[in-house]
């Protein structure tokens, strides 16, 4: 057999070029070193990148955010605030970097102007006023106390004060002075049904020309018998009951000079004109429908009927379904809604059936 000669068992010359690829290329020695290599510059150049002063670092999201919410963007931000009046947190903003060396609870408390902020102290609410006189568990206590229909007059929240209309008139509480006379009398503006004038104080008239107009609007046509009496005339009225019936009777029907509530200016007795006068100032009244729409819609008014059947013994007069006293719409509707027929008993008080 033929021998192959030794140059043509060689592999065919490579050119230097072909030979450095080939000793600088995965896996020899050569090419993993230049790999290496050029990792290393490219780490190294990310981190000159990342220190140098002149690049902006990537926003924050939170900072993005805040700036969008920002009312009016064109405005340039105010210098930062000195560390001093900053309000302390324990929490860190989360727009904030902390250092990856530092720990959150290194960071120093600030607190505002340098100083411990004081807790706020809440504005104590004051006490609604009660009304003078009544009885701290009364039902006219709470009305008062709950804020309703307080009169921007504190001195009127007095059941002794006789310019109010929450003065409480009877054979244990006479006015004072008992020659009382109100300041503001005026005439009502409603029928008379009787020789004697009208007068009323000013805010008890104007409430008596409501009432007497919803009655004649609903068919009922009430007149005025009697209103203020001054402390005379009560002398001469309570007289002539003595002369004619005795001290003991009189006492049960017609009030002495200055224990009258005609003398307050606030009540009235009030005629049917659609009835008989036959029943005026006698129990037969209640009959009628005058009396009987007094007595369901009075209060709307601020009137209540004062002196009830089966009050006697705590208001010392018979019933009289006729006569009607100025208390306020509050107080009026409230007797009514809780049920009470005497306004002593409204106010939490004992009743006065004698004089003491």
């Amino acid at each position: 057999m033929p021998v192959v000669g030794f140059h043509q068992a060689r592999r065919p010359r490579q050119s230097p070029g072909a030979r450095l690829r080939r000793e600088f290329s995965w896996p020899r020695p050569g090419g993993v070193l230049i790999s290496f290599v050029g990792a290393a510059l490219v780490v190294g150049g990310a981190l000159g990148l990342a220190d140098s002063p002149g690049q902006a670092a990537a926003p924050d999201p939170a900072i993005s955010t805040v700036l969008r919410t920002t009312p009016d963007a064109s405005l340039k931000p105010s210098p930062p605030a000195p560390l001093s009046t900053l309000v302390t947190t324990d929490t860190p903003a989360p727009f904030l970097r902390s250092s990856p060396s530092a720990s959150t609870s290194a960071v120093p408390k600030l607190s505002v102007s340098g100083g411990s902020a004081a807790p706020l102290t809440p504005v104590a609410t004051p006490p609604a006023p009660a009304i003078k006189g009544a009885a701290e568990s009364s039902p006219a206590h709470k009305l008062f106390t709950s804020g309703a229909s307080v009169p921007s007059d504190q001195s009127l929240l007095n059941i002794f004060n006789p310019n109010s209309p929450l003065v409480l008139v009877n054979k244990h509480h006479p006015l004072a002075p008992v020659t009382y006379s109100p300041s503001d009398l005026v005439v009502p503006a409603v029928p008379v049904g009787s020789g004697e004038p009208g007068l009323l104080r000013a805010e008890a008239a104007q409430a008596a020309e409501r009432m007497f107009a919803a009655a004649a609007t609903q068919g009922v046509h009430l007149t005025l018998l009697s209103s203020y009496r001054s402390y005379d005339t009560q002398m001469g009225l309570y007289n002539s009951y003595v002369v004619n019936k005795g001290t003991a009777a009189a006492d049960t029907t017609s009030a002495r000079p200055g224990f009258s509530e005609h003398q307050s200016g606030l009540a009235i007795d009030i005629g049917d004109a659609g009835a008989s006068t036959a029943c005026e100032f006698h129990s037969c009244f209640a009959e009628t429908a005058g009396a009987q729409w007094v007595a369901a819609h009075a209060q709307e008014h601020g009137f209540v009927v004062r002196y009830v059947p089966g009050s006697e013994s705590t208001t010392g007069y018979l019933a009289e379904p006729w006569h009607l006293r100025y208390v306020g719409v509050a107080v009026a509707e409230d007797m009514l809604v809780r049920g009470f027929h005497s306004y002593e008993e409204y106010l939490g008080l004992p009743g006065a059936p004698g004089y003491k």
